[in-house]
């Protein structure tokens, strides 16, 4: 059984994923930001959870904005794993929808500290105890946004993209070190984490400017995002992290899309065009500038 760190835990995909890991045996650390005060009682919840199940889950305090936070959490972790650290799952995320413009800088620093900076500082923290092992396990929870760049997410979108590309590098320089870096794309789940963990860019002045079209549809958007009784379940994706949890080392897809909608087959299809024109330029370039 592995010992598996997930971020953003509190809520959403987040939560679900720490139950369904541990419900199969692994040892799940559960981080989350304020433990003590905001997430509180999700901690409490969570922990009693873990102790009428007779399962092994740790919560964590850690804020993935903060270096000093996520050193600290990871230094506590590796004290009770007893030096292991099978997997991360980069799960801890923050919404955005509105106009870009609309949009302030902070705010703007605020989405890519989160969904962007956030893994690149969990994965330092991490990769040095998963080089010492010689393998590991790191799962990204992009976005199919980072694909399908709609109007009224850009930033979001933008953030994604940005955690994707990031992913796809980290993918090919650790393959040989016998470390997995792989991504999944969830699709449109009107989780609370969407409503609930969000900026709304609004700033009547800007928006003034603006044509119908634009404000029709992000007013459309916002209203596609709150939670219906016919809204995708969040367990597909908790379901698709354990399954790459659970795949054999170098067997794990970089791209698993899930709840892609109508639209899925032509993200794949960029999947696929991305790997091709990444692995020819890993074949072709030491052959133009061969190592002297």
């Amino acid at each position: 059984m592995k010992q598996i760190i997930l971020t953003g835990s509190a809520s959403g995909f987040g939560l679900k994923a720490v139950k369904t890991l541990a419900l199969k045996g692994h040892t799940v650390y559960a981080t989350m930001r304020n433990v003590n005060s905001a997430n509180g009682a999700t901690a409490r919840e969570l922990k009693d959870w873990a102790q009428v199940q007779n399962v092994k889950v740790e919560v964590v305090e850690m804020d993935v904005t903060s270096t000093a936070s996520v050193n600290n959490a990871i230094a506590e972790i590796v004290k009770k794993s007893g030096g292991r650290i099978d997997v991360l799952i980069n799960n801890a995320g923050l919404a955005y929808y509105g106009l870009g413009e609309a949009l302030t800088i902070e705010q703007t620093e605020q989405i890519f500290q989160v969904n962007t900076l956030g893994p690149e500082r969990t994965m330092k923290a991490v990769l040095p105890y998963m080089h010492a092992q010689k393998e590991g396990l790191i799962i990204n929870i992009t976005s199919v946004q980072s694909r399908n760049h709609i109007p009224s997410l850009s930033t979001y979108n933008a953030s994604k993209a940005a955690l994707d590309a990031a992913s796809v590098g980290y993918h090919y320089e650790l393959k040989s070190s016998g470390i997995d870096v792989v991504t999944i794309q969830p699709g449109a789940y009107q989780t609370t984490d969407i409503t609930n963990k969000r900026i709304v860019g609004k700033n009547e002045e800007v928006e003034a400017k603006y044509g119908a079209d634009a404000l029709d549809f992000k007013r459309a958007l916002m209203e596609y995002f709150v939670p219906t009784p016919e809204s995708g379940d969040p367990q597909e994706v908790a379901d698709a992290m354990l399954k790459l949890v659970e795949q054999p080392k170098g067997e794990r897809p970089l791209w698993t899309i899930v709840g892609g909608g109508p639209m899925a087959e032509k993200f794949q299809e960029i999947n696929q065009a991305t790997r091709e024109i990444v692995e020819f330029n890993i074949g072709i370039l030491p052959q133009l500038f061969p190592a002297k």
